[in-house]
């Protein structure tokens, strides 16, 4: 029966002409076996039990809760209720739950990112009142109770802090010895904060040497004060381990466990922020052990930039770096790190063939929120790949987030009121033999980032000493700018001009001629020093044509002060 049976559907007028579906089952020979009338509602309003604590329980409540790192608790329907409006103009503006990136869904492993169905369960909650549904379904778990990934096979307490109620940011290193008494592999490392309002984020280091641990001793605080470490604490091989609020614990990679020797030392590096409120922050840090030893070894990737100096007032100051990969790799997380000033940052991959492939865009970088992300399937880069990075930055009183209120000239520096300009990759090569090759490339190129950077410091020193006139100093470090990098040009032309203040212009000659060879004539300014120097000398037609080209290049890269100056001399000389 149940082949012939056909079901009739029609569409009539209900009482008071409300519109109703008539349902009829026909069964041949029968007749209609089963009639049946409903009516076409509108499905019923989503309550807190059955569609919103879901979401909230997901998403919000790691932070969210009683001990966490959010201002406020979501873990009752009442305190849920209370927040509704506030929750669906912050769900529908995507400010939570936070997620930088902006990249396809998927890209990136454990997304905090609601979908636009989940959006639209919180806003008609909110309008239909904030029902509560079955009352038995009204307490969410917050999850504070163990280990996040279960029972771990160490935790090692860190010594505590006495924070005050106000004050400047802090980064304190806190030092212990691991309890090892043989070679362990460590599969997964967890932070307990001590503090979540305290406590901005966290980064957890080793150290071989005992230098921390001599640092420490030094202070008669527990741990030792800065973000620049003067000790020999480094990464893991191949990790980054860093802790930030909310953070989404993610399965560690497999094979990929890294070696934990006896004598080793924990160094825990806090950034800690007053609250108002006198904080005791007493860290622990769990140490979860794998069964067997790696068997793959990644590496860590840092492409960074030292030469940081943004003007005040200045919305859109560019920083760029790149690193050739002289290996294949897989390219397994991303982490971008700026402070309060990064506005857009983004990283990508230039393919030896030309096309570009994105690593990551985080088009409104929010400090507050910083984080590093595994892709849900690593990337595959060749050799001769350039991974470039572009940071911009925001220094205008129109950025909600710029510290100083006027704004002031920002340079590269560890505090909160200072920036810096990382990318942090973790790869895997294809070899331990690529592995050594990657970072021996990435030690030459940090080394002559180092020089740079050097080189850069005392420039911007000898040029301040030249600004008073005080041109033993300026001729000081200007040297010393050259001993770093001797093709340091901004340096060879702040010692060419002061040689020149001093009259001495044959040697200002020579040095300028120096500083337009090392920028293949690309450098206005040292044009402009090497025309000065060849009128000085007598040497009038070698000036003019140093002037015309430096007038050239000014003008093209929009320096009308600079063009100014040409001008006047080319006048000057008659030409």
């Amino acid at each position: 029966m149940g082949d012939q049976t056909r079901t009739m559907v029609k569409v009539a007028a209900g009482a008071a002409g409300v519109a109703v579906t008539v349902l009829a089952v026909v069964v041949p020979g029968f007749g209609f076996d089963r009639l049946g009338v409903c009516d076409e509602a509108e499905p019923p309003d989503p309550t807190f039990a059955d569609d919103i604590a879901p979401i909230v329980e997901r998403e919000c409540v790691v932070c969210h809760n009683a001990e966490g790192s959010a201002p406020f608790s979501l873990t009752r329907y009442d305190q849920v209720r209370d927040k509704a409006d506030r929750i669906a103009r912050a769900t529908t503006a995507r400010a939570m739950p936070p997620w930088l990136p902006a990249a396809e869904p998927g890209t990136f492993a454990g997304e905090r990112i609601l979908t636009e169905e989940e959006i639209g369960k919180i806003r008609s909650w909110v309008e239909a009142g904030s029902p509560p549904g079955d009352t038995a379904r009204l307490e969410l778990s917050a999850e504070q109770a163990g280990w996040d990934p279960g029972e771990p096979d160490l935790v090692v307490g860190l010594p505590s802090i006495q924070l005050p109620a106000d004050g400047a940011d802090r980064y304190r290193n806190l030092v212990v010895s691991i309890p090892v008494p043989e070679r362990r592999w460590v599969e997964y490392v967890e932070l307990r904060p001590g503090s979540r309002t305290a406590v901005h984020h966290a980064r957890m280091m080793i150290d071989t040497t005992r230098s921390s641990a001599e640092l420490a001793a030094e202070d008669p605080e527990p741990g030792f004060d800065g973000m620049d470490l003067l000790s020999s604490a480094t990464n893991p091989p191949g990790h980054f381990i860093g802790w930030t609020p909310g953070k989404t614990r993610l399965e560690p990679l497999e094979g990929m466990a890294w070696p934990l020797e006896p004598g080793t030392d924990l160094v825990v590096q806090l950034h800690l922020r007053t609250t108002g409120e006198p904080e005791e922050v007493a860290a622990e840090v769990a140490f979860h052990f794998a069964d067997e030893p790696a068997r793959r070894h990644p590496a860590v990737l840092v492409v960074s930039s030292l030469i940081i100096d943004i003007p005040p007032g200045e919305p859109e100051y560019t920083v760029s770096n790149s690193f050739t990969l002289p290996v294949d790799v897989e390219v397994l997380s991303v982490y971008p790190h700026a402070h309060f000033l990064g506005k857009d940052l983004q990283a990508y991959a230039i393919l030896p063939d030309g096309r570009e492939r994105s690593l990551i865009r985080i088009p409104d970088w929010d400090f507050n929120w910083q984080d590093d992300y595994r892709f849900a399937r690593p990337l595959s880069l060749p050799a001769g790949t350039q991974i470039v990075k572009r940071f911009v930055y925001d220094n205008s009183a129109g950025n909600p987030r710029n510290p100083s209120d006027p704004p002031k000239r920002v340079v590269y520096g560890s505090n909160s009121d200072d920036e810096m300009a990382d990318l942090i990759l973790q790869v895997l090569p294809q070899s331990d033999a690529d592995r050594e090759t990657l970072l021996r490339a990435q030690a030459w190129q940090h080394e002559s980032e180092d020089m740079a950077y050097l080189a850069h410091v005392e420039h911007a020193a000898g040029a301040a000493a030249l600004a008073n006139d005080d041109l033993d100093e300026a001729t000081h470090r200007f040297q010393e700018a050259l001993q770093y990098r001797a093709d340091h040009v901004p340096s060879l032309v702040g010692l060419a001009r002061t040689f020149g203040r001093r009259g001495d212009w044959s040697s200002s000659l020579l040095i300028a001629r120096q500083a337009e060879l090392m920028s293949g004539g690309s450098d206005a300014r040292a044009l402009d020093v090497l025309s000065a120097a060849q009128a000085a000398v007598g040497d009038v037609p070698a000036a003019v044509a140093s002037a015309q080209q430096g007038l050239t290049l000014a003008r093209a890269s929009g320096d009308d002060a600079l063009a100014a100056v040409f001008e006047a001399r080319l006048r000057q000389l008659g030409g």
